[in-house]
């Protein structure tokens, strides 16, 4: 009879560490399948606004053939739209717009500036908060 009970407690034992083992191993592989850790540097970008639509009527006239989104605490250009030879509007990376930013000490403060780089006017402007979202 303690034979049996030994027996029995073994199995028990052995039942319970292979059970630990499957919840760590489904653990670890469940945090796998979530993907990549998320960055957490602020992503700035993809405004949108009245400088960078395409009006349904297709008359563009008044409406900037390129702009740059710029942060004025930091000077970077953080955005930037084009229009096509039809006048349709479309993001453009950053990179690729040969535009030098001369910061402006009357920009708003924490703000994004919309810059027509055509004129160098800034067209807009509105309040973000530190990752860049705008506040409303």
């Amino acid at each position: 009879m303690k034979a049996d009970r030994a027996v029995t407690a073994g199995f028990l034992v052995a039942a319970a560490l292979l059970m630990s083992a499957c919840s760590v191993g489904v653990g670890a592989s469940m945090g796998a399948a979530a993907g990549p850790a998320v960055s957490q540097e602020p992503a700035v970008g993809g405004y949108e606004g009245w400088w960078n639509s395409t009006p349904v009527s297709g008359d563009i006239s008044g409406l900037p053939k390129e702009t740059v989104a710029v942060r004025t605490d930091t000077g970077e250009i953080v955005d930037a739209s084009a229009r096509d030879e039809n006048g349709q509007a479309a993001a453009v990376d950053p990179d690729d717009v040969e535009y030098s930013v001369v910061v402006n000490p009357a920009w708003p403060e924490q703000s994004v500036v919309i810059i027509d780089t055509e004129t160098d006017e800034v067209i807009e402007s509105f309040r973000v908060d530190a990752s860049g979202t705008p506040l409303r």
